[in-house]
C-alpha cells in the first residue's frame, strides 16, 4: 500500500466503523484504492527506472568520450555531443505519442537538451575566439527556438524543462556571440526570467482553467524553481553579498511559500493542486538549514535566535497542518522544530537551564500528543 492510499483507507475504516458505508460498499472501496495504489506505484516505478536510464545514458556518453577525446578535434567534439543530443531528443519526441513510454520520452528529451547544452558549452574550450565559437553560440539560441514550439503542443511538461535549458542556452549564446562578462550575463538571465514569468502570470490569468494552455502552471513553478539559482548567482555574483546572499534566497523561498499557500486555498478552482501541499513541506525543510544558516552565520546571533527562526516556522507549520490537515506539512514541520531544539541544545550543553527547558518542551509535546485527537475530532478506528 502506497503513503497516499493510507489516508484513504483509514477514512473507509472509519466510515464503516461510523456505520455510513456498508461493509460490502468498504470492500468495494477498498478493492478500488489498491488498485488506483498500483497504478500509481506502476508510474512511479516507470519514472524510476527512465530515469535510472536518462543517468545510464548520460554516464555512457561520458565513458565514451573519455576513450574517444583524444582521437578527436575541437569541432568534432562538439558535433558528436551534438549529434548524440538529437538523436536522444528525437527518439524521446518520438516515443512521447505513446502513454506507455511517456515517462522514457520525456526523461530521453530532457537528457538529449542535456547533450545538445553540453555540446554548445563546450565550444568555449574548442574555440577559444574566432568564428567556431560564434557558430556555436549561434546555434545555442537556436536551440530552444526551434525545439520549443513542438512541446507546447505536446506535454504540459516539456515546456517546463524547455523553459530552464533555454535560460543556460541564452547564457552559452551570451558569452559566446555578444561576449558579456559573467555579472552581465547573470543580469540579463534575471530580466529574461522575470519577463518569462510575468508573461505566464499573464497566460493563467487569462486562461485559468487550462484548456488552452495546459502547461503554463508547470511553467511557471519551473520559472520560480529557476529564481532560486539566479538569485543565488546574482547575490554571489553580481552584487557580491557575500553570506547576505542567504537573505534575498530567504525572501525567495517565502514567495514560495506564499505560491504554495496561495495555490492550495485562495487559487482559481482549476489551478489547485494537491501537490502545492507537498512543495509547502519541501520549502519548511528547506528553512532548516536556510534559516540555522540565517541566524548564525550571516546575523551572527545566538543560538536562540536560530531557535525562534527555524523552531518558529516548525510551530507555525504544525499549526498549519493540523488545521488542513496535510500531513507532510506535519511531518517537515516536526523536523524543523526538532533539529532547531537540538541545535540549541548541543550549543547549550552544560547549562542547567538548558536541561530544564528540554524537559518542559518535551512534556508540552507529550501532553499535545495526548490532546491532538480531541481537537482534530477524529475517532479512530478499532483494530
Amino acid at each position: 500500500m502506497s503513503q497516499e492510499s493510507r489516508p484513504v483507507l483509514e477514512a473507509i475504516d472509519r466510515w464503516l466503523h461510523k456505520g455510513f458505508v456498508a461493509p460490502e460498499l468498504a470492500a468495494r472501496l477498498r478493492s478500488e484504492v489498491a488498485e488506483s495504489s498500483q497504478v500509481g506505484t506502476a508510474r512511479l516505478t516507470q519514472y524510476l527506472l527512465a530515469s535510472a536510464a536518462a543517468a545510464v545514458l548520460l554516464i555512457a556518453a561520458g565513458v565514451f568520450l573519455d576513450w574517444a577525446w583524444p582521437l578527436m578535434g575541437g569541432w568534432m567534439r562538439s558535433a558528436v555531443l551534438a549529434l548524440a543530443g538529437v538523436g536522444v531528443y528525437a527518439s524521446g519526441a518520438r516515443l512521447e505519442g505513446s502513454g506507455r513510454w511517456l515517462p522514457a520520452a520525456l526523461l530521453m528529451q530532457t537528457a538529449g537538451l542535456g547533450l545538445l547544452l553540453g555540446a554548445t558549452a563546450y565550444s568555449r574550450q574548442a574555440f577559444t575566439s574566432g568564428s567556431g565559437g560564434m557558430v556555436w553560440g549561434a546555434i545555442a539560441l537556436v536551440v530552444p527556438i526551434v525545439l520549443a514550439p513542438r512541446s507546447f503542443h505536446s506535454s504540459v511538461v516539456m515546456p517546463a524543462v524547455h523553459l530552464c535549458f533555454a535560460l543556460a542556452f541564452l547564457a552559452v549564446f551570451l558569452d559566446r556571440v555578444v561576449h558579456l562578462g559573467p555579472n552581465s550575463i547573470v543580469w540579463v538571465l534575471d530580466g529574461a526570467l522575470l519577463v518569462s514569468a510575468l508573461g505566464l502570470v499573464w497566460t493563467l490569468r487569462t486562461d485559468p482553467g487550462g484548456e488552452q494552455h495546459p502547461w503554463a502552471l508547470n511553467a511557471f513553478v519551473a520559472a520560480v524553481y529557476a529564481g532560486f539559482f539566479l538569485v543565488l548567482f546574482t547575490g554571489l555574483g553580481p552584487l557580491d553579498l557575500d553570506k547576505a546572499t542567504v537573505y534575498p534566497v530567504d525572501l525567495w523561498l517565502l514567495l514560495v511559500v506564499g505560491l504554495s499557500l496561495w495555490g492550495l486555498h485562495r487559487a482559481p478552482p482549476d489551478l489547485r493542486r494537491e501537490w502545492f501541499g507537498t512543495q509547502l513541506a519541501y520549502a519548511i525543510a528547506m528553512w532548516i538549514p536556510l534559516g540555522l544558516y540565517t541566524a548564525a552565520e550571516a546575523l551572527e546571533g545566538p543560538p536562540e535566535l536560530a531557535l525562534l527562526f527555524v523552531g518558529g516556522a516548525g510551530v507555525a507549520g504544525f499549526a498549519y497542518a493540523v488545521r488542513f490537515r496535510v500531513r507532510r506539512v506535519l511531518s517537515m514541520s516536526a523536523l524543523a522544530f526538532v533539529a532547531a531544539v537540538w541545535y540549541w541544545a548541543v550549543d547549550r550543553a552544560g547549562a542547567l537551564g538548558a536541561v530544564l527547558a528540554l524537559a518542559l518542551t518535551a512534556a508540552v509535546l507529550f501532553r499535545l500528543s495526548g490532546r491532538i485527537q480531541s481537537w482534530l475530532g477524529d475517532t479512530p478506528p478499532p483494530d
